[in-house]
């Protein structure tokens, strides 16, 4: 797939910065970003269901930890 991105060019330099010291093309560094950005996001929607059924099941959860 292709897509046109554009980016400020102080983003586009940190990102030229790091992908060369990693070894890597600036469409790499860039692929790279977005998993990761992707994975905190999933993991945050996660914890905030886990916390949701926590307080839901706040009463049932403390008789059974007794």
């Amino acid at each position: 797939m292709e897509l046109r991105l554009r980016l400020p060019d102080e983003v586009h330099t940190r990102l030229r910065t790091v992908a060369d010291e990693d070894g890597n093309s600036l469409n790499t560094e860039i692929v790279i970003a977005i998993e990761e950005h992707l994975a905190r996001r999933q993991t945050s929607a996660v914890r905030a269901i886990a916390r949701k059924v926590a307080q839901r099941d706040a009463e049932l959860l403390h008789r059974l930890s007794q």
